[in-house]
């Protein structure tokens, strides 16, 4: 107990004498402890700096056009197709579908409740007709899954890509094929062995509207050969189809200003007789120039219609002197529902295509570089410049490296890969797979670096 009272002694004793030179050596104790916290702190900002975190992004190529963004007045080869004898019509094709000179494309009936009953017929026919094939399937020997997988992805990704580009006509076929895989698929891992009750229930339906149905009274025949389409909008007869190369921008403008009437009431569509169509552009005088930076071939974005562009003809830029504008032409020979209704509408011209290193502007750095020149004495120089470039992780340590600009935006750059450039100080530049610095502190070429992380 003794033991103990002496302890509990001793320590009072011992902070009381350390109060005692706390307070006698005040202003020494505390410049003690500020100096050494500062040099803590110093030493841990050295340290923390020499090691701080960075995050990369691999470097990748990528291809950006320059477009020129105008608007497209589309013209066509196009005919009216007429019905003069009245009735209800039942298409027997679908928009954007071929017809042969002479073929029909329309039934005519009585009535509405005719016409319905007779498409309704040929879905049941065509439904039969494919569980039928199907049906075969249980008896085919080998029959690959892997295969049919295959095919049931790829009719999922058209099924998508039709809907993402309003090509609804399209799409409506693309979900029949994708219906016809995953019938398919079940009868091939014997979910289902066949499909014969369903095809007896679509005979027996079948059956029943043949027996009220009416037969025909007529029949809307085309008179050439071409693509059909139910859409009209009055443009179909504005402007000469076979002087669409030699249009001249007053002309442009008076399709511009044109008063168009709405088709009459008897025309139900038109045939397409010409493969190629034009997409005629007003342009002007200082966008003129530009279009020398284009091949013979062009990708044009009609951005309110596709997310895809389509392939172009560049045929010619017909100047107008007293206006100081101009008409660009192109030809087109892609042609699906959506692009055989569209008229007028903006779009964006591939002029010309930069391939490169796309790098954010927030990652863009400014340091010093150096070249070794040989002088004509035979000795050597060292020339130094400052330059813009980025820092690049190799292996823990950075590096800087000089960029050129291909093209640029106020978010990023594309930058030249080319170390032949001769714009290019160091010769040492950005290359495919290099790891960028994107966000880190206190950057410079040498740095050890302890801690890095890519970014997705």
């Amino acid at each position: 107990m003794q033991i103990f009272i002496n302890f509990i002694s001793f320590i009072i004793n011992f902070f009381m004498n350390l109060i005692r030179f706390i307070r006698r050596h005040f202003i020494w104790v505390t410049a003690i402890l500020l100096l050494s916290i500062g040099v803590i702190s110093i030493v841990g900002q050295r340290i923390s700096n020499n090691v701080s975190m960075v995050y990369v992004e691999t470097a990748k190529y990528e291809t950006i056009p320059q477009t020129l963004n105008t608007t497209a007045y589309i013209l066509r080869n196009e005919s009216y197709i007429t019905n003069d004898s009245g009735g209800v019509l039942s298409y027997n094709i679908e928009d954007c579908d071929a017809i042969e000179k002479g073929g029909v494309i329309a039934n005519v009936y009585d009535n509405e409740t005719d016409a319905i009953n007779s498409i309704n017929i040929k879905k049941i026919n065509s439904e039969i007709e494919n569980l039928r094939k199907i049906n075969t399937m249980s008896n085919v020997v080998g029959a690959s899954l892997e295969s049919i997988n295959k095919s049931l992805n790829t009719n999922i990704q058209t099924f998508i890509s039709d809907t993402k580009n309003n090509n609804f006509t399209k799409a409506a076929k693309s979900l029949d094929s994708l219906l016809y895989s995953m019938n398919e698929k079940q009868i091939i891992t014997g979910k289902i062995t066949d499909f014969n009750e369903r095809i007896e229930t679509l005979q027996n339906e079948k059956l029943v509207l043949e027996q009220s149905v009416k037969p025909s009274v007529g029949q809307i025949i085309s008179s050439i050969a071409g693509v059909f389409t139910s859409h009209t909008d009055g443009y179909e007869n504005l402007f000469d189809y076979t002087q669409v190369r030699n249009m001249t921008y007053p002309q442009l403008v008076n399709i511009q200003e044109a008063n168009v009437k709405e088709p009459s009431q008897n025309i139900i569509g038109k045939v397409i007789s010409q493969v190629n169509w034009y997409l005629c552009c007003p342009i002007k005088e200082k966008d003129v120039e530009s279009l020398n930076e284009i091949s013979d071939k062009v990708e044009i974005l009609i951005p309110y219609v596709s997310t895809t562009a389509i392939n172009a003809d560049f045929i010619a830029v017909n100047n107008d002197y007293n206006s100081g504008c101009a008409v660009a032409i192109f030809e087109c020979k892609d042609m699906n529902t959506t692009l055989s209704k569209i008229r007028k509408e903006e779009v964006n011209i591939a002029v010309k295509k930069y391939e490169g290193i796309k790098i954010p502007k927030e990652a863009i750095h400014t340091d010093k570089v150096t070249r070794t020149v040989d002088n004509k004495d035979g000795t050597t120089r060292t020339e130094e410049a400052e330059v813009k470039g980025v820092y690049i992780l190799h292996g823990n340590e950075l590096k800087f490296r000089e960029i050129i600009t291909l093209y640029e935006t106020d978010k990023f750059v594309l930058c030249d890969t080319n170390e032949e450039n001769e714009n290019l100080f160091s010769h040492n530049t950005v290359k495919l797979y290099d790891k960028i610095v994107m966000e880190g502190t206190d950057l410079y070429a040498g740095k050890i670096v302890m801690q890095s992380a890519e970014i997705e």
